[in-house]
C-alpha cells in the first residue's frame, strides 16, 4: 500500500484527443454508371473459387436462435438455483460467467472519495480472499478470446454484480483487479466521483487525459459517454510490477454468441441482387462500449467468423468467374448501395467510428465506416492488399491491382488504384471530385 501513501496531486484535466473535425458531406455525389475498362491480360485473371470458412459450430435458424436463448436463460437459472451458495454469475453479454461466491470482496467506499477513503479500501480488498476470483477472471479472459478491453470490461461487470450495482466501487474492484494482474491503472476522483485511470499503447480520442512521467493517463468509461472534467486528484506512485499497457487491437473478436439475420439488396449492371447474411448483436453491444480509437484498429478487426462465413455464402454465386478487377467492382457497389449514408452527428450526435460487424447491423453508416467493411472483404475475399486514404473529412481505400486503368496512389514504389466505397456508382479507379486532386495520408492496413 505504500504506493497510495504518497501525496495525491490534483491534475488538470484536458478534454480529449480530438478527431478531424472537418465537416464530412451531409450528401454524397453519385457517379453516372460506366462500364468497366479491363486490359485483356486482366480478362484472363477470373476467380474460379472462393471457399465459405467452416463454422464448426451448428447453424440455427432464426427460429432456433430464440429457442436457444430462451433455453439458454431456462439452464442459466436453473444453474442460478443449485450453485447460489458457492458462485456468483455474471451475465457478460449473454455469455455465463460463474464466479466463487467471495462476499468478502463486497466492500463499501466509505465516505466521500479520498486519499484516506481509496487507501482503506485497497488494504481491505488485499485481505480479502480475492485469488479465486481474480484467477478465474482471467480464465474467463483466455476462453472468451477477450483482448485488453474486454478484460477491463469483465472485471468491471464482475465488480458492478459484487457490489449490487454500485458504479464507483465497481471501478475500484476493475482497478484493483488490474493491478493485481500485471495492468498500469490507477484510481482518481473528481467531484465526489470516482474513475478509473488507464494508460494506452493506441490513441484514445475524446476520453478526458492527464500525463504522469509522459505518460498519458485516460479517464474511462465504461458506457460509452464521455465525462466532463477539469481537474481530477490521483497518486503519482505505480503499483510494483503492475506494468503492462492495455492495447486496443483485436486480431480476434470476443467468442459470444447472438447470430442475428439481416438481408440487404444492391444492384450491378441493371441485376438487382438480395444478401442475407448475420450480425452478432452481442459483439454490437460490446463493441458499443469500445473507445474511440485510431483507424488501423478498426481496419485491422475481423468480422465474426459467422458474420463473414454468411457473407461469402451470399457472394461467392456473384463473384465466382468473374476477373478480378471485376470482382472488386460489385464489391465496392454492394458497400456503396446496400448500406444507407448518415454521418456520425446525424446517426450519434457524436463521432463513431465503426467496426465491420457493426456496419452489418447499424441502419447507417459513413465513409471511414464503408471502407472498413470493404477493405476487410477486398483482402480476405479477392487477396488483394488494400490501404486507406484519410482525406480532410473524408475516408477512402485504395487497392493493388494490376493492369487497371484509373487514378492512383503511389506508396513504397507500389501503385494502388483508388476505390471510394462512399462515391456511389463510381467504379474503381474513380476519385470523389472534391478529392481527386487532395494528397492524403496513408493508413496501414495488415494483410492478414
Amino acid at each position: 500500500m505504500q504506493f497510495l501513501e504518497d501525496d495525491w496531486k490534483q491534475f488538470q484535466v484536458f478534454q480529449g484527443l480530438k478527431v478531424d473535425d472537418t465537416p464530412k458531406p451531409t450528401a454524397i455525389p453519385k457517379a453516372e454508371p460506366q462500364p468497366l475498362q479491363q486490359t485483356e491480360k486482366e480478362r484472363d485473371d477470373t476467380i474460379k473459387e472462393l471457399v465459405v470458412p467452416k463454422i464448426h459450430k451448428s447453424k440455427k435458424s432464426p427460429g432456433d436462435l430464440k429457442e436457444k436463448e430462451e433455453t439458454s436463460q431456462f439452464q442459466t437459472k436453473k444453474q442460478t438455483k443449485k450453485t447460489d451458495a458457492l458462485s456468483i454469475n455474471v451475465d457478460f453479454y449473454e455469455a455465463p460467467i460463474s464466479l466463487p461466491d467471495e462476499s468478502s470482496l463486497k466492500i463499501s467506499l466509505k465516505g466521500k472519495p479520498n486519499n484516506e477513503s481509496v487507501a482503506e479500501y485497497w488494504k481491505k480488498i488485499s485481505n480479502a480472499k480475492f485469488e479465486s476470483t481474480l484467477q478465474k477472471a482471467e480464465s474467463y479472459k483466455k476462453s472468451l478470446a477477450l483482448n485488453d478491453w474486454g478484460y477491463c470490461t469483465l472485471l468491471y461487470n464482475i465488480g458492478k454484480v459484487i457490489n449490487k450495482g454500485n458504479g464507483a466501487e465497481a471501478c475500484l474492484f476493475t482497478w484493483f483487479m488490474l493491478n493485481k494482474s500485471g495492468y498500469d491503472a490507477k484510481i482518481g476522483y473528481s467531484n465526489n466521483q470516482v474513475y478509473l485511470l488507464l494508460p494506452s499503447k493506441d490513441d484514445i480520442f475524446g476520453a478526458p487525459y492527464f500525463t504522469i512521467d509522459n505518460k498519458r493517463f485516460y479517464v474511462m468509461s465504461f458506457d460509452g459517454k464521455e465525462p466532463n472534467l477539469g481537474s481530477m486528484y490521483t497518486y503519482e506512485g505505480d503499483y510494483p510490477d503492475a506494468n503492462k499497457i492495455i492495447s486496443l487491437n483485436m486480431n480476434t473478436l470476443p467468442a459470444l454468441g447472438g447470430d442475428v439475420p439481416k438481408q440487404v439488396k444492391f444492384s450491378y449492371n441493371g441485376t438487382n441482387y438480395t444478401v442475407k447474411y448475420t450480425y452478432n448483436k452481442n459483439i454490437v453491444n460490446f463493441l458499443n462500449t469500445y473507445p474511440h480509437t485510431s483507424y488501423p484498429i478498426y481496419f485491422n478487426t475481423p468480422l465474426m467468423n459467422e458474420s463473414y462465413a454468411s457473407l461469402v455464402e451470399q457472394l461467392k454465386p456473384i463473384l465466382t468467374g468473374k476477373t478480378k478487377s471485376e470482382a472488386l467492382n460489385i464489391l465496392l457497389r454492394f458497400v456503396q448501395t446496400a448500406f444507407e449514408y448518415k454521418t456520425d452527428q446525424q446517426q450519434f450526435g457524436k463521432e463513431k467510428c465503426l467496426f465491420a460487424e457493426e456496419t452489418l447491423y447499424y441502419p447507417y453508416c459513413d465513409c471511414e465506416d464503408r471502407s472498413v467493411i470493404f477493405a476487410y472483404l477486398v483482402k480476405k475475399l479477392l487477396g488483394l492488399e488494400v490501404i486507406g486514404l484519410d482525406y480532410p473529412g473524408h475516408i477512402a481505400t485504395a487497392v493493388k491491382i494490376d493492369n487497371v486503368p484509373g487514378d492512383y496512389v503511389m506508396v513504397n514504389g507500389k501503385k494502388y488504384l483508388i476505390c471510394d466505397p462512399t462515391y456511389i456508382n463510381a467504379n474503381i479507379g474513380m476519385s470523389m471530385p472534391r478529392y481527386k486532386n487532395v494528397k492524403p495520408e496513408i493508413v496501414q492496413i495488415s494483410q492478414k
